[in-house]
């Protein structure tokens, strides 16, 4: 997904929460940012679906940004 999806792209994903759990491990790796969690009221259901909004964000290097001073 993370070469489909254009630098500044949105990902809504919407699942079960444990599997938000393991894509949040991740988002650091591919460059990602977690803009929004939808958040349950009850707090004893771990198996409720999630709304999960993440940002793919640009990949700057050290040279990159050099290039464009």
């Amino acid at each position: 997904m993370d070469r489909i999806l254009r630098p500044k792209g949105f990902i809504i994903v919407h699942d079960k929460r444990p599997i938000v759990e393991l894509i949040k491990k991740y988002l650091g790796a591919l460059h990602w940012e977690s803009l929004a969690t939808s958040e349950s009221q009850l707090d004893s259901e771990q198996d409720e679906d999630v709304v999960f909004i993440i940002q793919k964000k640009m990949w700057l290097t050290s040279e990159s940004i050099k290039e464009s001073e």
